[in-house]
């Protein structure tokens, strides 16, 4: 819209409950590994998940496969979840690898302001 008098432009947008907000939660499928066996199960891979972002989800079926575990994992930046990172899983450290295997919801691009 422009206003005529002063030669300003206005741009209206829809109102969003996001207003205020830093950033939007990417999403991303990660196959994590080198969790132990013996130490696998759904309290263990969420903190597995919570050294890098925050887990959402666990894909069950993949709880026993031997080479990864497949999480669901919210993140400020999925193209930039580290490829490691160390914890503790009963009193032992373990680094643990994170691959991203399909990014579901990312930073939407930024839009140019001008006043």
């Amino acid at each position: 819209m422009n206003v005529k008098s002063c030669g300003a432009v206005i741009n209206l947008r829809k109102w969003s409950e996001s207003v205020g907000a830093k950033g939007v939660l990417n999403v991303a499928w990660v196959n994590v590994s080198n969790i132990p066996l013996d130490k696998r199960h759904e309290k263990n891979i969420a903190y597995v998940g919570s050294l890098v972002g925050v887990t959402l989800e666990i894909d069950k079926s993949t709880i026993n496969r031997p080479e990864s575990v497949r999480i669901k994992l919210g993140c400020r930046d999925a193209e930039d979840i580290p490829a490691s990172a160390e914890g503790v899983l009963g009193g032992h450290f373990y680094d643990f690898f994170y691959s991203v295997d399909k990014i579901l919801i990312k930073n939407p691009p930024r839009e140019r302001i001008g006043v």
